[in-house]
């Protein structure tokens, strides 16, 4: 049965956490074209490598040793603030995979990005484990997102909220430079406007 408090749902890479300089430095490292976000390094090293190993191995380690470059996005701790002043319940629900592949040295990814949540901006608002989710694949992420019976989720990636399964009852943000044109979504670039936008929900 749906709680009477307010829940929200963070979505953490690209979306929490802000991976521009773990990329900086990873170009910098493997004398790369200077690439300024995630996805312009994804599609750097697709073009190279068709196989998309090179991308892997990029991924894991910004995943890993590269958390210790990355910062907390935009305004993700003056949103949390206002969350809890305002009494909702925060969750963190992430798409992520036990360990790298094994040619990636097989790293674990969820200690480590556990780690991150605690030692961080964020250990005010995630103090235990108790309220941050790994799962999986998108399929169990959404499942996740709803028998947690989230009123509001946050995401970067606009495939969440075209899956037919995503619930389009919850109150969704894509912080994205690239609008979802969904009608149901809000389309923010930052954290930034969301507390107005959750006031105006009210």
């Amino acid at each position: 049965m749906k709680t009477s408090s307010k829940r929200f749902g963070f979505d953490l890479d690209n979306t929490i956490v802000d991976y521009s300089a773990s990329v900086e430095r990873y170009c910098l490292d493997n004398s790369l074209k200077m690439c300024k976000t995630i996805v312009e390094l994804r599609e750097l090293l697709q073009e190279a490598d068709d196989s998309g190993h090179l991308w892997q191995i990029a991924q894991g380690w910004l995943y890993t040793d590269g958390l210790t470059y990355a910062k907390l996005a935009e305004g993700a701790t003056e949103l949390c603030e206002y969350l809890r002043v305002n009494n909702f319940e925060l969750f963190i629900v992430s798409h992520k995979t036990t360990h790298t592949p094994i040619f990636c040295g097989y790293k674990p990814l969820r200690g480590v990005a556990t780690n991150w949540i605690s030692s961080g901006g964020l250990s005010n608002y995630f103090p235990t484990t108790e309220n941050i989710y790994y799962e999986a694949s998108r399929e169990l992420k959404i499942n996740r997102i709803k028998s947690l019976h989230l009123d509001y989720f946050i995401d970067d990636l606009v495939q969440i909220f075209q899956d037919h399964n995503y619930p389009q009852e919850i109150v969704s943000f894509l912080i994205s430079p690239t609008p979802s044109h969904l009608p149901w979504v809000h389309n923010v670039t930052s954290f930034v406007s969301v507390p107005e936008i959750l006031a105006n929900e009210e």
